[in-house]
C-alpha cells in the first residue's frame, strides 16, 4: 500500500473497472455467499471486486487481513451513511435512515480516531475474556432456564425460542430490563434484521428506523434507571468509564462519545442482541448436521470451544461489514480514493481454500488460527469473547439435557438479500436422549 504521494496519475486501476461481487451471484444471504465462494475462488480470479455502488470489495483472506491492518481504513461514519445526520441530530428534522443513525452514531463500529480508542477500551473493560468468565455463571442460569421452558415440547422454533431468547435474558439481566421491555425489545430486534439489508426499499428503512429507536429507547432507559438505582454492576462500571473519556473531534467523521451510558449500551448492543442470537442458531445447526460431532463432544468435553469456533468459520453470521477510506490509498495497483467505502467480506475469508482445507467442511482437528469471523484488526468485534462464551455455554447445556434436538428439514429457510447468514426460522423437533 502507498499513500496519494506516491500515485502516479493515471498509472492505477480504477475500483469501477473490477469484476463485480453482483456478477459472481453474491445478492446478500447465505445462499448466495456460498454460490459466490464456489466461483470467486476458482482459479484465476481476481483478488479484488468491487460493488454495483461501486465500493471496493475484498473477499480473499490475506487481503482481508491486510486491509483490517491498515491505519487509513476506518468505520464508515454515520454522517457518510446517512448525509447530514449530526447537524440534523440538533435542528430536529429526520430523514428516512435517522433513526437507524441515531442509535449507531454511539457504537464504537462507527468511530474513528482520536474517539475510536478510548470508548472501544472502555468497553473492553466489561466484555475482555476476565470479565465474560466471570459472566459465566449469569449465561448457565439463562439458559437452564430457557431449557426448561421448552423441554416438556414436542418440537420449537430454535431461532425464536432459543437463541433470540439467550440474548435478550441475559443482557436484560445485566442492563436491569422488566419483561414488558424484554417483550418489546423481542420485537424490536427481529425487525432490526431490515438494516442489514443490501438493497433497501422505502418500506424497509422505515421499519428498520422504528425498530432502531424503540430499541434504542427500550435500552436507554432501563441502563439508566439501572444506573439511578445503583443495581447492576455491569452498568455502573461502564458508566464509571464513560465518565473518564475527555476527548473530542470531528463528529462528522471521528464520530461522538456517547453523552451516557444508556446510548453506549444502546448503540453497542445491537450485534449483542441481534448478532449473537444468530450466530448461536448458526452453531446448533451446524452442528446437528454433524451427528459424530456431536457424539465426540459428549465423550470429549473440552472440545466444545473449539466446535464453537469451527461452527461459526463454517456458518458466520456475519457476511461483510463496510470500511472507509481515511485517506487516498492504493492496493494491488488500485486507486481507492479518500472517502471510499470497502466492503469486507470477513465470512468469505473463513471459506478461503488457501488457508481453510475443504472450507465448507466442519472438521473438529482443524487449525482455526486466522478464522476471520469476527472481522480483524483495530475493528475487530469488542464483544466476541463474550458471543463465543454464550455459544458454548449453550452447546455444553443442550449436552446435559434428557432430550436431543433434531432436523426436521432437508433444507432451512435463510434471509436473502442480507448481509448476514440468518435463518428465518430453525423448526426442530425435541427427542428422548438415547442413554
Amino acid at each position: 500500500m502507498t499513500d496519494s504521494g506516491d500515485m502516479q496519475a493515471g498509472s492505477l486501476q480504477e475500483i469501477s473497472s473490477l469484476t463485480s461481487v453482483e456478477s459472481l451471484g453474491f445478492t446478500g444471504g447465505r445462499n448466495s455467499f456460498r454460490s459466490f465462494c464456489d466461483v470467486a475462488f476458482a482459479p484465476g480470479m481476481p483478488r479484488l471486486l468491487r460493488t454495483e455502488a461501486n465500493e471496493l470489495a475484498v473477499y480473499r483472506h490475506e487481503d482481508l487481513r491486510a486491509f483490517g491492518a491498515m491505519p487509513d481504513l476506518g468505520a464508515v461514519p454515520p454522517d457518510a451513511m446517512f448525509p447530514g445526520l449530526h447537524s440534523r441530530a440538533h435542528d430536529g428534522t429526520t430523514l428516512p435512515g435517522d433513526g437507524i443513525g441515531r442509535v449507531i452514531s454511539n457504537q464504537v463500529f462507527t468511530a474513528n480516531p482520536p474517539v475510536h480508542g478510548p470508548v472501544r477500551m472502555a468497553l473492553w473493560r466489561e466484555l475482555n475474556p476476565r470479565q465474560a468468565a466471570q459472566m459465566n455463571e449469569t449465561a448457565q442460569e439463562v439458559v437452564r432456564e430457557i431449557l426448561n421452558d421448552v423441554k416438556a415440547r414436542d418440537a420449537i422454533d430454535f431461532v425464536g425460542d432459543v437463541a433470540e431468547q439467550l440474548t435478550l435474558r441475559f443482557w436484560g439481566r445485566l442492563i436491569g430490563l422488566t419483561q414488558d421491555e424484554l417483550g418489546q425489545l423481542a420485537i424490536a430486534v427481529h425487525n432490526m434484521s431490515n438494516m442489514f439489508l443490501v438493497r433497501m426499499t422505502m418500506d424497509a428503512v422505515q421499519l428498520a428506523d422504528e425498530a432502531m429507536l424503540a430499541y434504542g429507547q427500550i435500552i436507554e432507559t432501563a441502563a439508566m434507571r439501572s444506573r439511578a438505582d445503583g443495581t447492576h454492576p455491569f452498568v455502573d462500571s461502564l458508566a464509571a468509564s464513560l465518565t473518564d473519556i475527555d476527548i473530542t473531534g470531528d463528529p462528522t467523521l471521528a464520530g461522538i462519545v456517547p453523552e451516557n451510558v444508556g446510548k453506549l449500551l444502546a448503540g453497542n448492543l445491537v450485534d449483542g442482541f441481534h448478532t449473537a442470537a444468530v450466530g448461536a442458531a448458526n452453531m446448533v445447526f451446524t452442528l446437528l448436521r454433524q451427528p459424530k460431532a456431536m457424539e465426540e463432544l459428549r465423550a470429549n468435553p473440552e472440545k466444545m470451544g473449539t466446535a464453537v469456533m469451527e461452527a461459526l468459520r463454517c456458518e458466520p453470521p456475519v457476511i461483510a461489514l463496510k470500511r472507509y477510506a481515511l485517506a487516498d490509498m492504493e492496493y494491488l495497483g488500485v486507486a481507492i480514493p479518500k472517502g471510499t467505502q470497502v466492503l469486507m467480506m470477513w465470512a468469505a475469508g473463513n471459506h478461503d481454500p488457501a488457508v481453510f482445507e475443504a472450507p465448507q467442511e466442519f472438521r473438529l482437528d482443524r487449525n482455526l488460527r486466522g478464522v476471520t469471523t469476527f472481522g480483524g484488526g483495530a475493528h475487530i468485534c469488542v464483544g466476541r469473547i463474550v458471543a463465543t462464551m454464550l455459544a458454548q455455554v449453550l452447546l455444553e447445556e443442550l449436552g446435559k439435557q434428557e432430550f436431543e434436538l433434531v432436523l426436521v428439514d432437508a433444507d432451512y429457510p435463510w434471509f436473502e438479500n442480507l448481509l448476514m447468514s440468518q435463518m428465518i426460522r430453525m423448526p426442530l423437533k425435541l427427542l428422548p436422549r438415547d442413554k
